[in-house]
């Protein structure tokens, strides 16, 4: 039988570029299928694969052989007996080719598109009541313009609620900021797929400030009325926080501490536990504040 020259010199060289640029290792847990070349063809006539796999040709034949693509997507140099050629499919789609020495012989991959999947994730999964956070992810294609929907669930609430829908922006990036008033899980779905859902945990907001005595609040989702708090003091000798005083919250979730403090700096704090902040919400500890006693 009388051989095909292959590739001229030049198209080859372009071509195997192209392979070297497109034919890199594929994503964790792809697999590797093998199609096996003999003197009558190819072994497997269409092979079906997911994206990010690998076929392997084998030149299992005594004579050369060379594998190319119709659309030139890839081609392996000419293939002597035993030798391989490995090429790693990043798009979807259906890839014909032939053996270029012997054009008769042809052959199919059928590439399958990934599942859609989205990565989804909080920039801080603790946060003071009234202060935000951003939720944030990518989709799996990359693509931008797509829609994500974002589900929420306030601590007691027994199922997700529907927040919002965002598009994916160049790259497939999305975001969302958020404001949670208490414990709340969030989560993000695209074409079916969900991600791994997220929590963020709300710490109530605790204030001291100085008005005919010491003022204490606490700031939540709700009514802290009866809940009690500690009026605590720096030991500068031992380092340790004393409590001074525990006081109850009113119906406004405020309270007046009277207090006589040593002449000198004082370092000052409210604290509240996580059994008195209560139920999706965790323990507070105020900013410090620094009162000069004369």
């Amino acid at each position: 039988m009388k051989r095909k020259a292959g590739f001229p010199m030049r198209k080859l060289f372009l071509a195997l570029a192209a392979v070297a640029a497109l034919a890199v290792a594929g994503p964790a847990g792809a697999a590797v299928k093998t199609v096996s070349i003999y003197g009558y063809g190819f072994n497997s006539n269409s092979v079906t694969i997911t994206q990010g796999d690998t076929v392997t040709w084998v030149n299992k034949d005594n004579a050369d052989h060379q594998v190319l693509d119709s659309k030139g997507a890839f081609v392996s140099t000419i293939l002597k007996p035993k030798q391989t050629f490995s090429f790693t499919f990043k798009a979807s789609g259906t890839y014909s080719y032939k053996d270029e020495l012997y054009p008769k012989h042809t052959g199919k991959i059928v590439v399958k598109g990934l599942p859609p999947t989205l990565t989804f994730a909080v920039s801080a999964p603790i946060v003071t009541y009234g202060t935000q956070a951003t939720l944030s992810g990518v989709i799996s294609t990359h693509a931008a313009g797509e829609s994500v929907t974002i589900y929420y669930q306030p601590y007691p609430q027994p199922n997700l609620i529907e927040r919002a829908t965002v598009l994916t922006a160049p790259g497939g990036t999305f975001s969302f900021i958020i404001e949670p008033q208490v414990l709340t899980s969030y989560e993000a779905a695209w074409k079916g797929a969900f991600a791994t859902p997220t929590t963020v945990q709300v710490v109530p907001k605790l204030t001291l400030g100085r008005y005919d005595g010491w003022v204490i609040h606490a700031a939540g989702g709700r009514s802290f009325a009866g809940r009690a708090v500690q009026f605590q003091r720096l030991n500068a000798l031992t380092g340790q926080w004393v409590t001074l005083k525990k006081v109850l919250l009113n119906s406004k979730s405020s309270a007046r501490v009277i207090y006589a403090l040593p002449i000198g700096t004082n370092h000052l704090r409210v604290t509240m536990s996580v059994n008195q902040a209560g139920a999706g919400f965790l323990g507070a500890i105020s900013p410090t504040v620094t009162w000069h006693q004369t």
